[in-house]
């Protein structure tokens, strides 16, 4: 029989506070699954946002072949899920009960496949006995595809530490309110490994993209003032019908003041701490936002680390070699298995493109991530917002480098040039139009 298959997707989860000797978060099991299987430590995912980035992942092609401004997950005729059914694979998941999502749900065999994702961000110390209760069930027929997708980290976003996580919330567990998730995802991780026959088990773990980490744990919200005695007042002396114009000046001005506040506080750091302070949401293809941990562990896999650059749209060619399945579908991305049995082969590009907001946004970029540099510029107009970074001399991407070699661009113009956007209209998914529930859920998670 093929070998069961679990997919955990960790939301916001950043290569470096995955396996790295100086992250302050406990992780015994993520370190355990290292040791004893492949890791790839230059994991790069094609979008700083939640629905491209998995559409790379399910369907093995960049943004530009399946929708750089999606905000739904959209299944090619030929995707991961529908190729493992299509192989007799059950199909099972927990996911964010969310609009953008239900292509997949839809396809769960499970009858409760998803969990309310908040906000405020419920952690798996509420909802991860939904998953143990699924592998402890008789009903969980095998060969099956087990896709998670865990949203704990998403607390980061809304400058919040997950209800019930009281346990971890202290420094044993981590110096930042980041790593300490980290730490709380990690035990549940235990807790799901011990339900699972590892002998029989392909286990992946990766993520849709990273996060900013704020320096000293101050984002940019830290720095606004209360104000409360001015709320106060405005209640008492303003009628209700002025009060909500109020309250819009009264967060203009604690921004304003913020703003003074920061730049003061940011006169002595770097490009890369000055970053981790700007909001959650802001667009960015540097490395904090799109660099992932990718893990495969299980029978037959080497135990290894490899550091060559490869991409988050290599997962579904890879999972579909390991199971020795055949496919027509033509892929952006490769099998990493020759990697993992030792082999070696050229790296390959990676496309990267900003996640979509709402409006198209002037920050809206795109480019293109070797091992050795990194490109991006504004996504219509190529002389705009352009960036070039040497990544093997300047790791956090410090030093905007594209003026001082003209040609270096010019090279990486022309590889971009080779992913023009294509149209993804034989999509399956072509159900009603809900983009007015994407846009208030959006809102709701604070994207908006």
């Amino acid at each position: 029989m093929k070998p069961n298959i679990l997919l955990l997707v960790i939301d916001s989860l950043r290569s470096d506070q995955f396996q790295n000797a100086e992250k302050t978060s406990i992780t015994p099991n993520i370190d355990s699954l290292v040791k004893n299987g492949t890791y790839f430590s230059q994991a790069i995912s094609s979008a700083d946002g939640t629905i491209v980035s998995l559409n790379t992942i399910i369907n093995g092609l960049f943004p530009n072949s399946i929708g750089t401004r999606e905000l739904r997950i959209k299944l090619k005729k030929e995707n991961l899920v529908s190729t493992l059914i299509q192989n007799n694979y059950h199909f099972y998941g927990f996911l964010p009960n969310l609009t953008s999502f239900q292509s997949l749900i839809k396809l769960c065999e499970n009858e409760d496949p998803t969990y309310d994702p908040g906000p405020p961000t419920i952690p798996l110390e509420k909802t991860g006995s939904q998953i143990l209760k699924l592998l402890n069930s008789k009903n969980l027929s095998e060969p099956w595809f087990y896709f998670l997708h865990i949203f704990d980290l998403h607390a980061i976003r809304e400058g919040s530490m997950p209800t019930g996580l009281e346990n971890f919330d202290t420094e044993k567990f981590g110096s930042t309110k980041y790593e300490k998730i980290v730490s709380s995802i990690d035990y549940w991780i235990g807790k799901i490994l011990e339900k699972i026959d590892l002998t029989n088990t392909i286990v992946i773990i990766t993520a849709d993209h990273g996060e900013k980490i704020p320096i000293d744990e101050k984002d940019c919200v830290s720095f606004e003032p209360p104000l409360t005695t001015g709320k106060e007042i405005g209640k008492k002396l303003l009628p209700k019908s002025a009060q909500n114009i109020g309250g819009k000046s009264l967060s203009k001005l604690r921004k304003s003041i913020a703003a003074v506040r920061i730049a003061n506080a940011n006169r002595n750091l770097t490009h890369y701490e000055k970053r981790s302070r700007l909001p959650h949401f802001t667009l960015s293809l540097f490395d904090e936002n799109i660099k992932i941990p990718l893990l495969i562990n299980g029978p037959k896999i080497n135990k290894k680390i490899i550091t060559q650059q490869v991409g988050a749209v290599d997962i579904f060619p890879t999972i579909l070699n390991i199971l020795e399945l055949e496919s027509n579908t033509k892929f952006d991305g490769v099998s990493l298995l020759p990697l993992i049995n030792g082999r070696i082969f050229p790296e390959n590009p990676i496309y990267i493109h900003t996640m979509p907001h709402q409006k198209i946004s002037e920050n809206d970029c795109v480019g293109i991530r070797t091992s050795k540099y990194k490109y991006f510029r504004h996504a219509r107009i190529p002389t705009q917002n352009v960036h070039l970074f040497d990544l093997i001399n300047d790791t956090f991407e410090n030093d905007n480098i594209n003026y001082k070699f003209p040609d270096i661009v010019k090279n990486f113009e022309m590889t971009l040039s080779g992913f023009p956007e294509s149209d993804f209209s034989d999509t399956e998914d072509k159900t009603t139009d809900d983009d007015l529930k994407i846009s208030n859920e959006l809102k709701k998670l604070g994207y908006i």
